[in-house]
């Protein structure tokens, strides 16, 4: 089972942030109750056993195949992507147990990875080192973006230049998208159906949130 994935960046100034979500805090006891409320979010509620490793394993192959439907070839085609499928509770927490970081009283859970580290977090999650990236012909790759800055040798490529304009075009036009450029997000929650005679149904789903681009 994944261990608790909870740090904090050491201050620069009189404030404290939680270095996962971001929130600031003018006290270390503030930063403190943050974190041990997090902890809690990953301790599975009562009725929630623990799946077969078999089962996760064929989930998590799953999840690995879609995010690949989602790199595609050409730099014209990135920018933010969406993996969404059916995924009960006992699934999700049992697979990202530790890296909770978000849970509502409606059991609306979510995730948040950022840069070097979360890409890391995710191949160990995901047990597979290259969940986020796909090869082409012609040295080209496709990958999800987890880093603030491009790479050092896209800083001067026209092609990157133009794409990540645009992806900050979109972000400016739309601010209200479930994740930002250099992070993935995964939440899960209780999708609801009725219809015309009140016949009600519902199911969990997964959603994955995260950017694109190409080399």
């Amino acid at each position: 089972m994944s261990s608790i994935n909870i740090s904090s960046t050491p201050p620069s100034t009189s404030e404290f942030f939680c270095s996962i979500c971001k929130k600031n805090f003018r006290k270390q006891i503030g930063l403190s109750r943050h974190l041990a409320i997090v902890k809690k979010y990953n301790i599975s509620r009562d009725g929630l056993d623990s799946l077969t490793e078999t089962n996760n394993k064929k989930f998590k192959n799953i999840l690995v195949y879609l995010i690949h439907r989602k790199l595609p070839k050409g730099f014209k085609k990135g920018g933010r992507q969406l993996v969404s499928l059916a995924c009960t509770e006992h699934q999700f927490v049992d697979i990202f147990k530790g890296y909770i970081h978000y849970r509502s009283n409606k059991n609306v859970y979510k995730c948040v990875f950022r840069g070097a580290n979360g890409y890391k977090a995710l191949s160990k999650i995901l047990d597979n080192q290259l969940w986020g990236r796909k090869f082409y012909d012609e040295e080209q790759q496709t990958y999800v973006a987890l880093f603030d800055n491009p790479p050092q040798h896209l800083k001067n490529n026209p092609l990157a230049i133009a794409t990540r304009h645009a992806t900050e075009n979109i972000t400016t036009k739309r601010r209200k998208f479930k994740c930002n450029p250099g992070e993935v997000t995964i939440e899960w929650k209780i999708k609801v159906e009725k219809d015309a005679k009140e016949n009600y149904c519902e199911a969990g789903f997964i959603y994955m949130h995260f950017w694109v681009k190409q080399i």
